[in-house]
């Protein structure tokens, strides 16, 4: 199964702090049967330099690369989770940002950026730049106004959408959770791990709560998709439409 949210990368962002809690990371993913991952570290556009952000990523990348060549783990891929902006959908730099190169591109929000501009911008990526975005977990933005109109916005024009793996352990989110599931609103599980003691990866716990609670169907077709993503980013295959 492909992970496709996870702050491995070390000395980074707020994830990984050394070389060794990356490869434990990895090495508990591995145990609960993650085969691939794409590392996706933060890149905010007030606060980050572009060069420099390719620059530190990269060379983690290949160091973590380097050091988990004789350990069973999954295999890495670099990606990214940037933070939305107004007008991103016109940049020429989003390609930097995008899945193992692909056309797939993870979007983190604020429940305060949810609004008309950025269902339009949403559009433009998908049907101009043919970008597809994949909202990151979407059950954190729960609180903002216009969430319900957000919700049927994604589900009606095929935006793609990750919740957390460790947001099935939080009661607070129980209830978004349900109404996501009601509304077949997600495509993706994520761990979003960003270390082994406080953000450690959860997803065979979550994925026996999936089936427990919305049923084995459900928790087979998010694994589905996911492999479906897996194939598409590494050039296997091409999959327009993940449901």
């Amino acid at each position: 199964m492909l992970d496709i949210h996870s702050h491995i990368l070390p000395a980074v962002d707020d994830g990984a702090k050394t070389t060794e809690e990356s490869i434990a990371i990895l090495e508990e993913m591995y145990r609960q049967g993650i085969t691939d991952v794409i590392a996706t570290p933060h890149f905010y556009p007030h606060a980050h330099n572009l060069e420099d952000f390719i620059t530190i990523t990269r060379k983690a990348f290949s160091l973590l690369k380097e050091n988990t060549k004789a350990k069973k783990v999954p295999n890495i891929f670099l990606g990214c989770e940037i933070l939305y902006y107004s007008g991103i959908s016109k940049s020429s730099e989003l390609k930097h940002f995008t899945l193992n190169g692909s056309c797939f591109l993870l979007l983190e929000l604020t429940p305060g950026l949810i609004n008309d501009d950025l269902f339009d911008e949403l559009l433009y990526l998908k049907e101009e730049r043919k970008i597809i975005p994949i909202i990151a977990h979407i059950e954190r933005y729960k609180t903002a106004k216009k969430y319900k109109k957000f919700i049927k916005f994604v589900k009606d024009n095929g935006i793609l959408t990750q919740v957390n793996a460790t947001s099935f352990l939080i009661k607070d989110y129980s209830k978004t959770l349900d109404k996501l599931f009601a509304e077949n609103a997600v495509t993706f599980i994520g761990t979003d791990s960003h270390s082994m003691d406080k953000r450690p990866p959860f997803m065979d716990i979550a994925l026996e709560k999936i089936a427990q609670k919305y049923g084995n169907e459900i928790k087979e077709k998010l694994i589905e998709n996911a492999n479906k993503l897996y194939l598409d980013i590494t050039g296997k295959e091409n999959f327009n439409e993940i449901q």
